[in-house]
């Protein structure tokens, strides 16, 4: 190990014992007495799918294949494996998501704190965990703003290859744009009628995709994730109509691609995706359907949207910006783990329905996980062309 990673592993080590894996792991073992079933976090026993031996396919009869993919993000590392295959829709096996936080403390630096490295190693070393115990055929990590924007950031895809043997792919703005309309396309199996635009919030960028029933029209990536505004903007809580506007200027600076990419093109459904949208959609109680890793064996057909109606959102935007962290947690619906961000989601919202050519809005169940587990179903390169 590296001097310079040392202090992250000491870090890992002091941390550890603070985020709870989501069950329990155990040495492989080949004998009648292996386990059957293993500890949920809520202390649920949830069974293991098949006979427990690391050398037997998990498949042996049929054409499924057990697939991992983790995506590492800014605010959270996601970890979701599914069997895909079967004609009927995916198999949901799994499903864990950790707040680590990567780019707290450094991402308008360009760098990874030792604590937040620490913090993700450790998320990484609980999904291996379950990557084995599921017998997972096949893994993806991909990592996205947070990691290719930071100094340290291949200290991180090192370290990680030496705790858990995981190769990390460090995406492109361009691909995982394109990776995340992958994954929402399958949201909407009648396809649209109209031109519709992608935005996916994260902690160091966002991203925005102009599509309609011809493909993708424009694709770009901004630095302007939720994470990387509440470092740089410096604003107070709530941050008020007055932090609102001191953040407009700079959407239109940074964004102003995007500006003209929906003048020309007029954009009339916004498509939300990820944490942010998860949050607004569960703020007004429209979310309908969550991911389903029940182990029930049975496929399920890929979810539809959710709608986010208009004129609720006005509401959900003032409370937002003008309530303070207490009170937005008290929210019903919110996600702890999203209070001290979800202002700036709103403040990035808003600004794109500025622009006056958006009449609807939705929240789309999937995302970059998703992208890339349609990609590998389908035989298909990982990263798609960006011709």
């Amino acid at each position: 190990m590296s001097p310079s990673a040392r202090p992250c592993w000491q870090a890992l080590r002091r941390c550890s014992s603070r985020l709870r894996p989501v069950f329990t792991a155990w040495p492989f073992s080949c004998t009648a007495s292996a386990p059957t079933s293993v500890k949920s976090s809520d202390g649920r026993s949830v069974p293991i799918p098949g006979p427990f031996d690391p050398f037997l396919n998990p498949h042996p009869m049929n054409n499924l294949r057990r697939v991992a993919v983790i995506d590492c993000g800014t605010n959270t590392f996601n970890l979701r494996i599914v069997d895909v295959g079967s004609a009927a829709g995916w198999i949901p096996v799994f499903g864990q998501r950790v707040p680590v936080k990567l780019g707290q403390g450094g991402v308008a630096k360009g760098i990874i704190t030792a604590d937040r490295m620490a913090r993700g190693l450790d998320a990484l070393a609980s999904m291996k965990e379950a990557i084995r115990n599921y017998r997972v055929e096949e893994v993806h990590v991909m990592a996205t703003s947070a990691m290719r924007g930071a100094k340290n950031g291949q200290d991180f895809v090192a370290e990680t290859k030496e705790l858990t043997g995981f190769d990390i792919q460090v995406i492109s703005g361009h691909h995982e744009a394109r990776l995340i309309q992958e994954g929402i396309a399958l949201n909407f199996p009648e396809g649209v009628q109209e031109t519709c635009l992608t935005m996916d919030i994260g902690g160091g960028s966002v991203e925005f995709i102009v599509w309609n029933a011809e493909g993708i029209q424009w694709a770009q990536s901004f630095d302007t994730g939720v994470a990387r505004l509440h470092m740089l903007m410096n604003l107070g809580d709530p941050i008020g109509a007055e932090g609102v506007a001191k953040m407009q200027p700079y959407f239109d600076d940074v964004m102003a691609p995007l500006s003209a990419a929906m003048d020309a093109l007029k954009p009339r459904h916004l498509v939300g995706a990820s944490g942010s949208f998860d949050t607004i959609a569960d703020l007004m109680g429209t979310r309908t359907r969550r991911e389903r890793p029940d182990h029930a064996q049975t496929p399920e057909a890929h979810p539809v949207t959710d709608a986010v109606p208009m004129e609720a959102w006005s509401d959900v935007f003032t409370q937002l910006t003008t309530q303070d962290a207490h009170h937005r947690a008290a929210m019903p619906g919110m996600d702890p783990a999203r209070v001290d961000l979800m202002p700036y989601s709103a403040a990035l919202i808003q600004w794109v329905l500025s622009h006056g050519c958006i009449q609807k809005m939705c929240r789309a169940p999937y995302a970059l996980r998703e992208g890339v587990l349609s990609r590998v179903e389908r035989g298909l390169p990982l990263l798609p062309s960006l011709g």
